[in-house]
């Protein structure tokens, strides 16, 4: 089993291969942290919309596209797919796991890094912050970076 993850306090992705049923899968588990991430809303939700919310389901929408550009198959699978107690804090989260079926040469740190280029960039248009992330940070020096974007000073 191949496994890569990019984990802080604020948001993570962890992608693993599997057999399921004698077949390749991957199991992608991805989670925002809704506590940490409200200060830098900054009053900006409406009923039910939350930006950093729709950030991960539209990360995950375009997982989706690209895993269907290579032949795989994704399917949002909400079960039993091994995704329960990743989250590192106890605080809020909101989770989108999926279950990518007959991945071909997609790999754990593929799917990874295109999650992780594809959440800053949805943080970055977010954010009311003159200064944005970058895409390439390890999760420590991007959680140091979100400390001070959501807890201004």
């Amino acid at each position: 089993m191949k496994k890569d993850e990019f984990k802080n306090d604020y948001f993570y992705v962890v992608v693993r291969s599997e057999k399921k049923d004698g077949r390749d899968v991957l199991i992608y588990c991805s989670g925002i942290n809704v506590t940490r991430f409200l200060p830098m809303m900054k009053g900006r939700l409406g009923l039910g919309s939350n930006p950093i919310v729709s950030g991960l389901q539209l990360v995950k929408y375009d997982l989706c596209t690209l895993a269907h550009a290579k032949g795989a198959t994704p399917t949002e699978h909400y079960c039993n797919i091994g995704c329960a107690g990743i989250a590192p804090t106890k605080e809020g989260w909101y989770t989108e796991p999926l279950l990518i079926e007959n991945p071909g040469n997609m790999t754990p740190e593929e799917v990874v890094g295109f999650a992780v280029k594809g959440m800053v960039k949805r943080i970055n248009a977010t954010s009311l912050a003159e200064t944005t992330l970058a895409d390439d940070l390890s999760p420590a020096d991007l959680q140091k970076q979100l400390d001070i974007l959501c807890n201004p000073a």
